[in-house]
C-alpha cells in the first residue's frame, strides 16, 4: 500500500464524524465533498458524481460545489435550477463567442453590423442568466454557512422574565 493511500485510510478512520462537512481536493485533482460527492475536472467542464451516479457537467467549480450543497440540504429545485442555468449560460456564451468571431472576420460591413445588433439581445440575456446563477450560488453559500453554525437561528429565552414583585 502506498503511503498516501495509508494516510487517507487513517484519515478517514480518525475523522468519521467530520467527513460529512469536509470539502477537499485529492492528489488526482478531484474534489470530494461531504463524503458523498466527487467533482472531477474534465476538458469541457467539471463532472459531478453523487455516490456512483453521474449528475451532470458543470462549467465552473463554483456552480458544481453549489449543486452539491443544494443536494446535501435537500433543495432539489435549487439544484436542478443550478444545473439548468449553468448549461444554458455555457451554451449562450459559446454562441455569442462564435457569432462575434464571425462578425469580426466578415469583410461585409452590413453583415458585421447586423451580427453585432443581433448579439445585443443575447448579451442582455446572458447577463440575466449570470444574475440568476449568482443568486443560486449565494443561496448555497448561505445554506452551507448556516449548516456549520446556525447563526441565523433565533435564540430565545428559556424562561420568561420574572420579577420579584
Amino acid at each position: 500500500m502506498k503511503p498516501d493511500q495509508d494516510f487517507e485510510r487513517l484519515f478517514r478512520q480518525e475523522f468519521k464524524e467530520i467527513i460529512p462537512n469536509l470539502i477537499w481536493q485529492n492528489d488526482l485533482g478531484e474534489y470530494e465533498a461531504f463524503g458523498k460527492y466527487r467533482i472531477i475536472p474534465q476538458r469541457s467542464g467539471y463532472q459531478v458524481f453523487c455516490s456512483a451516479t453521474e449528475v451532470g457537467t458543470f462549467y465552473s467549480t463554483r456552480t458544481a460545489l453549489s449543486w452539491c450543497i443544494a443536494d446535501k440540504h435537500s433543495a432539489y429545485n435549487t439544484a436542478r435550477e443550478l444545473l439548468t442555468i449553468d448549461n444554458k449560460l455555457n451554451a449562450l456564451t459559446q454562441d455569442i463567442n462564435t457569432r462575434a468571431a464571425i462578425g469580426d472576420r466578415s469583410q461585409n460591413l452590413t453583415l458585421r453590423e447586423t451580427i453585432l445588433t443581433k448579439l445585443e439581445s443575447k448579451i442582455i440575456h446572458k447577463k440575466q442568466l449570470e444574475n440568476q446563477l449568482t443568486k443560486c450560488v449565494n443561496w448555497a453559500k448561505y445554506m452551507q454557512l448556516r449548516g456549520f453554525n446556525n447563526e441565523t437561528a433565533r435564540t430565545g429565552r428559556s424562561q420568561p422574565n420574572k420579577t420579584s414583585r
